[in-house]
């Protein structure tokens, strides 16, 4: 293995563990509507792929949902 690949390894197997239990916090205190709360918004939402990952094609998936929707005459806001 090249020794970038190695490092990056390493790291990863290191914070994993970490990583996993902050999100398994969370899901605990969404779950059960402490400190985080999901709200319910007037209107339709749609999310399209991850947010903490670039490169992964959401920029042309968003033009293209766009596109559909104001084809049939909807309004779209993009945030």
């Amino acid at each position: 293995m090249r020794p970038l690949l190695a490092v990056l390894f390493l790291v990863g197997r290191i914070f994993s563990p970490a990583y996993s239990l902050v999100m398994l916090v969370r899901a605990y205190l969404y779950r059960n509507d402490i400190f985080l709360k999901s709200q319910r918004l007037p209107v339709p939402v749609i999310s399209i792929g991850n947010l903490t990952l670039g490169g992964t094609g959401k920029t042309p998936m968003v033009r293209y949902v766009t596109r559909l929707l104001m084809d049939r005459g909807v309004r779209p806001a993009i945030v």
